[in-house]
């Protein structure tokens, strides 16, 4: 079986999954980003035990009671963030080393804001807003990013090098996948799908531009890894951080988007 092959055929088995959950909502989303949030956690921590900074196991099960926490009881968000970040410092202060104390510290509660705090938040922007469906928006503008933004980047991209920790990825496939997302918006709005255009804008900004940029952070941290993917648990895809770089990000922005823009309403 060819690359192509491997991730066509766990596309088909996936994208059905994920789509189902977004739509269905409630506690078919939490179970989704529950095992989403464990396996990230997982290969996040597993990553940087390839380098100097190795970060304990302990983090797995500390990383997945925040995410709960937040996901059941969402005005605790504030006081597990503090809570982790006494931890890392507590965490620091036990297995201190003068040369790696401080950057595993730092990494550790890093860690745990990015596979645990915000699919945390992106669970709560599902059912929150469920009635709009805007989780399940979201996830296929990101989608379709990716998708034009590789194809368009492939076949007319001449200008790359410019994203250093991604250096295949151009210029112009960047720009394709932040334009596209707010012409198909802009289409939905004028056909009657959806009826409050600041929010579809804020979604395609989301998908289109955030969520490049948390692809872009993922290579980042592969980079320092010295890793090509962050696992090889998804034939033919790599890992689960892999898949869900773009949402993390994308969907963390439109949590405190749609918040800030309820508040201002």
């Amino acid at each position: 079986m060819t690359e192509l092959q491997k991730r066509v055929a766990v596309s088909v088995v996936f994208i059905p999954i994920v789509l189902g959950a977004m739509y269905l909502g409630g506690y078919w989303l939490i179970a989704v980003f529950t095992l989403v949030s464990l396996l990230c956690t997982h290969e996040y921590i597993a990553m940087l035990r390839q380098t100097h900074h190795k970060i304990g196991w302990h983090w797995l099960p500390v990383s997945i009671a925040a995410y709960l926490c937040i996901v059941l009881y969402p005005a605790a968000m504030l006081p597990v963030v503090c809570a982790l970040f006494l931890i890392a410092i507590v965490d620091g202060v036990i297995w201190w080393c003068e040369k790696d104390s401080i950057p595993r510290l730092a990494l550790a509660f890093f860690g745990s804001l990015y596979t645990a705090v915000i699919p945390a938040m992106i669970v709560r922007l599902g059912v929150e807003q469920q009635d709009s469906y805007l989780l399940l928006l979201l996830i296929l503008l990101i989608w379709i990013t990716d998708s034009t933004a590789y194809f368009i980047g492939t076949a007319l991209g001449k200008k790359r090098g410019i994203f250093k920790m991604s250096p295949n990825k151009s210029l112009e496939g960047f720009l394709t996948g932040a334009i596209v997302p707010v012409v198909i918006v802009v289409i939905l709005y004028y056909v009657g799908l959806f009826d409050d255009l600041a929010l579809l804008l804020l979604c395609a900004f989301a998908a289109g531009v955030v969520g490049q940029i948390g692809d872009l952070a993922e290579s980042m941290l592969k980079r320092y890894c010295g890793l090509k993917d962050s696992s090889n648990l998804i034939p033919g895809h790599g890992g689960i951080l892999d898949r869900s770089d773009s949402v993390l990000l994308a969907g963390s922005f439109l949590y405190c988007a749609v918040y800030l823009l309820e508040k201002v309403r």
